[in-house]
């Protein structure tokens, strides 16, 4: 019996554990978009944000490499089609 009341109580502190855990993910989330707003007003942005700016940049550089790519094929397949 008394095992049994010791999982329960187990089980209970880990869900109350993890409904805490949530809870302070939530506020720290919603303060770092509060400090995020305010640094987009003034014009700044944190290190993390240039990190995930220069991230894009990188994949935006690369699909218009691709889509460059993909159209020079297509025009060089349309070319032996009408010429060949």
């Amino acid at each position: 019996m008394s095992e049994r009341s010791t999982r329960e109580s187990m089980k209970k502190q880990k869900v109350k554990e993890e409904k805490a855990r949530k809870k302070r993910e939530r506020a720290r989330a919603k303060a770092d978009r509060a400090y995020e707003r305010k640094l987009a007003k003034e014009g700044r942005t944190t290190k993390s944000r240039k990190t995930e700016q220069d991230k894009y940049r990188e994949v935006e550089r690369k699909l218009n490499w691709a889509i460059g790519i993909t159209g020079f094929l297509l025009i060089v397949v349309l070319l032996m089609v009408f010429f060949l």
